[in-house]
């Protein structure tokens, strides 16, 4: 299951109080964490950043909140990689570490650039299934890349052409006046800025290379840690959504597609202070909560999704993991929501 930091969320939901939105209510509205606005936990699935955007946007009632994210991005917001970018030689160098280290703050989605003989294609992989919410992170790193290398280069930094993957929104005004004078475009194939490779190669304004290398070695120890403490976990439970479409997948089918046996699958989750049931247990129930906050499917299809045979047993599960029932769960989002 894709992770992303709580830095980050914390940063948004800062970012929604000062447009006007009750930190509370987002918390709230989000089924977001009781400690999440003091970094408890460290990072959070997927489905509570889904959370986080809708209610931010329920709130704020901004289309345009994750330029607005971008545009005001600090470098704090991603830590340790937030300094080793400061300390970069250059700003192409900076976005080059960023695509190397990003998954210490969240891998629902990446960057990746590539150079040609004239201009460089910063653009967005994605990594986990895609939902609509998912527009506004890919906003905000559009918006705080450009800002970001504006920022902190001595002359500014513009992109030639922009696109995004998703559709087209119903205004764009925000969009034309951020990345203006480029041409700016919807429905493309992945969503990506256009620089001239000049505009990259300028230095980073008050870099040092003695805290480049301080600091590059700290964030390189944390993907190392982040990577060897939840490799299997997270595999396991990306094939445990993969195959939660009417099915229930075991441990020897997830082995099998990790080519591992099922005895050292258990042993590696064991080590990393799960199992195979908790994680399976643990997606049921997220995807259970989305789906009943999102009231666009009923009971019987959210338990066929799930891989229950019945719906008895999906709602007996559900009361076992939140202590309501499914109706008394939706019902109540229902009366949570703006």
């Amino acid at each position: 299951m894709a992770r992303v930091t709580t830095n980050l969320l914390r940063y948004r939901i800062a970012i929604a109080v000062q447009e006007g939105a009750d930190v509370e209510a987002v918390l709230r509205v989000a089924d977001a964490p009781p400690g999440l606005m003091v970094g408890d936990p460290e990072h959070v699935d997927e489905y509570v950043e889904r959370r986080v955007w809708s209610a931010i946007i329920a709130e704020t009632g901004r289309e345009d909140i994750g330029l607005v994210c971008g545009v005001r991005f600090p470098t704090q917001a991603i830590s340790m990689l937030g300094y080793v970018m400061a300390n970069a030689p250059t700003v192409r160098a900076a976005i080059e570490k960023c695509c190397t280290y990003q998954r210490v703050i969240g891998d629902t989605m990446g960057l990746v650039i590539d150079r040609d003989a004239d201009t460089s294609t910063v653009w967005i992989e994605q990594w986990s299934d895609w939902h609509d919410t998912l527009r506004f992170t890919v906003d905000m790193i559009m918006a705080g890349v450009t800002s970001w290398a504006s920022a902190n280069a001595i002359e500014v930094v513009k992109p030639l052409r922009v696109g995004f993957h998703y559709q087209r929104p119903a205004d764009t005004g925000p969009y034309d006046e951020l990345f203006s004078p480029a041409l700016v475009s919807f429905g493309s194939e992945v969503s990506y800025l256009i620089f001239a490779n000049d505009s990259l190669d300028q230095p980073v304004i008050g870099a040092s290379g003695e805290m480049y290398g301080f600091f590059e070695e700290k964030v390189r120890r944390l993907l190392n840690d982040f990577e060897g403490r939840d490799t299997y976990a997270f595999k396991t439970c990306q094939r445990i959504l993969a195959a939660l479409k009417g099915t229930t997948p075991n441990v020897d089918l997830v082995a099998s597609e990790l080519a591992v046996s099922s005895r050292k699958l258990q042993q590696k989750l064991t080590e990393e202070g799960t199992s195979f049931s908790r994680l399976l247990s643990e997606t049921r129930r997220d995807l259970a909560k989305q789906h009943l906050q999102e009231g666009e499917v009923g009971n019987d299809e959210i338990a066929y999704l799930l891989g229950y045979s019945e719906v008895s047993v999906f709602s007996r599960s559900f009361k076992k993991w939140t202590g309501t029932t499914p109706g008394e769960f939706r019902t109540q989002a229902t009366v949570s929501s703006p």
